[in-house]
């Protein structure tokens, strides 16, 4: 079993090498935070988006996490929701999210996603990689 740093330092990992991969352009700008969010948009024409969030239950302890795959016409293609039977950070959270996306995206054949997510952090985190920077939480 992995320990939620594991999963966080996987997620990062992957990310880099998907983006590498598929030379993905950034607009540079973190579109992510609660605050900016204001509707969802759709991916440019043949691509892909797909939204992942995590919860946490007060008492319960378990996260739970939800992804959203949907085409360029708002319809939704795939969608999941599983829970783990441990409370992690909110960027440890989200993280794992971002990987279960990945893992499904790839077992679906899918290889121009736009990953979305409303956590700032492992979105900045994310760019940082790419950049060659080094990213402890």
């Amino acid at each position: 079993m992995r320990t939620p740093r594991q999963i966080g330092r996987y997620a990062f990992d992957a990310w880099n090498d998907w983006y590498s991969v598929h030379k993905l352009q950034s607009n540079g700008e973190s579109r992510t935070t609660e605050a900016d969010l204001v509707r969802w948009e759709k991916p440019t024409l043949g691509w892909v988006k797909c939204n992942v969030d995590v919860a946490f239950v007060p008492g319960s302890g378990r996260t739970s996490a939800g992804l959203c795959f949907r085409n360029n016409r708002g319809q939704v293609m795939a969608g999941m929701t599983q829970w783990q039977q441990t409370v992690i950070s909110p960027v440890e959270g989200e993280a794992w999210v971002l990987l279960l996306a990945m893992e499904e995206a790839r077992h679906k054949g899918l290889d121009r996603v736009q990953f979305e997510s409303d956590s700032k952090v492992l979105v900045e985190a994310i760019h940082m990689k790419r950049r060659g920077y080094s990213y402890e939480a």
